[in-house]
């Protein structure tokens, strides 16, 4: 599984966040999403459930924010 980092940067774009706005909606660490968002790190257990609960909250479909592989 990975993030379809393009599909996240157009969501971020569409709501007039950041990367900071986006890490708080997700409940996570900045750094942590800054370094997934630029590849340097995977996306680990914890980012994949939170985006989970993000989609959820938000009704978007999470599906459309990964690629599965």
């Amino acid at each position: 599984m990975k993030l379809d980092i393009n599909k996240i940067k157009e969501l971020i774009k569409e709501r007039g966040w950041n990367e900071v706005i986006f890490a708080r909606n997700l409940n996570l660490d900045y750094s942590y999403v800054y370094r997934v968002m630029r590849g340097q790190r995977g996306i680990g257990v914890k980012f994949i459930s939170e985006l989970m609960k993000f989609c959820e909250r938000e009704k978007l479909n999470f599906k459309d924010y990964i690629i599965l592989r």
